[in-house]
């Protein structure tokens, strides 16, 4: 937990409500940054200003725009806000962009807001009071039901002390953020500074950044250096959770990071173009949602023109909530309990929100897959952490501890931990770096004995099938293969002979097509003695496939004594005539000639010189120069 508090704050309200100039009466800060805001007499982009609270508790400020072309760029800096100037003219009152951007902010889950009535000195008392009452009643079953409301004039300086006040006692009851988890900063500028390069600009919800660090530009998946850190204008060594921060950045371009962008920790999180979302429609929309319903997605600073599809329900009306997924156009970065905004996508009016459920859906959405979707997702919305990690681990497995974090929003020691519990319950299994249910790894072992199975009655003089072999066949992770094998070993379902793995008990036989097939072989590399016919030869002979050969030759030299030298095979009785040539040979002379071998066998040398190889190899000769010796195990 961090020791000093920060406090980010929004405003939220109707055009020409007069949030800027209340921010300039707070801080002394203009943020109004463009010369065409200022011509106008309104706000167009996010503006930011910082105050120090009586606390010491140091408060960033953003203030956003109010008018409807610019909601977007409300929207990008609504996000990570721990409390909101909801701001209402007290000479107008509720107006239009009043109850979009409430609505804004309700959807991304804000908790705590003052309300402030500004330009109270353009009306008297009675009127202020007319308008409290429409606030109150406007505000009834939202975050701002029974929040403070404060009256007061920018342009008089009446009730900013107490606004002040109001601001301080919510950042002493507010909780500090902490700084534990990974980096996650979402863009809401992006700059050139003048002799430093790249400046980018945005809230610090999670993790902390210091200078030097290695941070990652998602959705782009680049890798950068943090050169500079700025916190409220001044440099710093670190920022942290809860801070509005100021990052500048080596060897990237303004228009490689870019508003929407994410600033993160590297390699822990991917992007999106598909969520699984709980959304809730506002009771003002003046929609009916459908599947397929085309909108405007706002999450953190992005935003993605997509497509909406209901699972739980056909139709979605005003006020009601349903779980659907969302399509995008544009890849996102979200993480579970990510709150966003939808807007309709013509006219674009603010129409509800929601709460990301599955930041990395396994496929898309089909009614048919409606029970299935609906099973994971209510798991995951109230489940045990235990019960989340296994409906996203039955869905999609296998899953990494990393991916988690990202799936269900966790610091990583918590990641960490949740995996070794469910490890210690043997509820998962990990093979590698990769997390399987307990129910997969005995899905494969079940497979690795049916193959076994199926291969000694198939090929009844097989001695089994190497590992490898089993790995090609299942076409599964390695890791968990190798980890089903060592378990049927250890529960002894399966041995190992010679590298080749059976069932428990199995002896290679003569059986089924191979019963009439041995002897037919054997037959014809008997007859040919030391010129037997090659491994295809022999299937044209005896009319079988060269496989099928093959099979039996490794029987042979497994289970009869049988050398094979090449594509040739030498039986024992012929293999052992050939000892005993070699044996007279060398009792009589030193050396062995490779015509003097031809002519004992009668072979040519296209036999001769195989044989003598083989012979070498075996230790039974010992070639020197153009002739061979007798070898230490003859």
């Amino acid at each position: 937990m961090q020791s000093k508090k920060f406090l980010v704050v929004g405003t939220a309200g109707h055009i020409d409500h007069g949030k800027t100039s209340l921010i300039r009466a707070l801080t002394g800060i203009d943020t109004d940054r463009w010369e065409e805001e200022k011509k106008r007499g309104m706000t167009i982009d996010l503006g930011f200003a910082h105050l120090q609270l009586p606390s010491g508790v140091s408060a960033g400020i953003v203030d956003v725009p109010g008018h409807e072309k610019f909601i977007k760029n409300m929207l990008a800096g609504a996000h990570g806000l721990d409390v909101v100037l909801f701001i209402v003219a007290a000479d107008e009152g509720i107006m239009p962009q009043t109850k979009e951007h409430l609505t804004v902010c309700q959807s991304l889950g804000t908790k705590k807001g003052i309300v402030v009535l500004t330009k109270k000195d353009l009306v008297d008392e009675d009127w202020l009071e007319l308008v409290k009452e429409e606030v109150k009643e406007f505000s009834r079953g939202t975050f701002l039901e029974g929040a403070p409301i404060v009256a007061v004039s920018s342009k008089t300086g009446e009730g900013i002390d107490e606004l002040i006040k109001e601001l301080d006692r919510i950042a002493i009851e507010t909780e500090p953020k902490e700084s534990g988890g990974i980096l996650r900063l979402p863009v809401d500028r992006s700059f050139t500074v003048k002799g430093f390069g790249t400046v980018i600009t945005g809230t610090l919800l999670s993790g902390k950044v210091k200078v030097g660090d290695e941070v990652e530009i998602l959705p782009p998946g680049k890798r950068v250096k943090v050169r500079g850190i700025q916190v409220h204008g001044e440099k710093v060594e670190e920022a942290v959770a809860g801070q509005r921060t100021a990052l500048n950045l080596s060897d990237v371009k303004k228009e490689e990071v870019t508003r929407g962008d994410l600033i993160a920790t590297p390699g822990y999180l991917k992007p999106t173009n598909m969520v699984d979302v709980l959304v809730e429609l506002s009771k003002d929309a003046e929609v009916i949602v459908t599947s397929g319903f085309k909108l405007h997605f706002h999450h953190l600073t992005s935003e993605s023109e997509g497509e909406l599809f209901l699972i739980d329900k056909d139709e979605l009306l005003p006020g009601e909530k349903a779980l659907a997924q969302i399509r995008l156009k544009d890849e996102v970065v979200p993480v579970y309990g990510d709150r966003f905004v939808i807007r309709n996508y013509s006219p674009a009016t603010v129409i509800g929100g929601g709460k990301i459920l599955d930041p990395l859906p396994h496929r898309k959405f089909r009614r048919r897959l409606r029970e299935e979707f609906k099973e994971k997702l209510e798991k995951i919305i109230g489940g045990s952490l235990k019960e989340r990690v296994l409906a996203h681990l039955r869905l999609k497995e296998p899953i990494t501890t990393k991916e988690l974090i990202q799936l269900l929003n966790l610091k990583p020691e918590e990641a960490d931990k949740a995996v070794e519990t469910l490890l210690s319950e043997g509820l998962v299994v990990k093979a590698g770096q990769e997390i399987y249910t307990r129910e997969k790894l005995e899905e494969i072992k079940k497979r690795v004995l049916e193959l076994l199975d199926r291969t000694h009655s198939e090929t009844p003089i097989a001695e089994g099938l190497t590992l490898q072999e089993i790995k090609s066949k299942l076409k599964e992770s390695k890791e968990l293969i190798e980890m089903a094998v060592r378990e049927l070993l250890k529960e002894s379902k399966i041995e190992e002979n010679q590298g080749f793995l059976r069932i428990r008990g199995f002896e290679p036989r003569e059986a089924g097509v191979y019963k009439e097939l041995v002897p037919k072989v054997e037959a014809l590399i008997c007859k040919g003695e030391f010129t037997p016919p090659s491994v295809k030869e022999i299937g044209k002979l005896v009319g079988t496939g060269e496989e099928k050969v093959n099979t039996i030759a490794s029987y042979l030299v497994r289970r009869k004594g049988y050398h094979r030298i090449g594509e040739l095979l030498i039986s024992p009785e012929s293999f052992n005539r050939i000892r005993e040539i070699l044996k007279r040979h060398f009792s009589k002379k030193e050396t062995l000639s490779v015509g003097e071998f031809k002519d004992y066998l009668g072979v040519s040398r296209k036999f001769a010189i195989p044989l003598l190889e083989y012979l070498d190899s075996l230790g039974l000769t010992q070639r020197r120069e153009s002739e061979r010796v007798k070898g230490e195990r003859l």
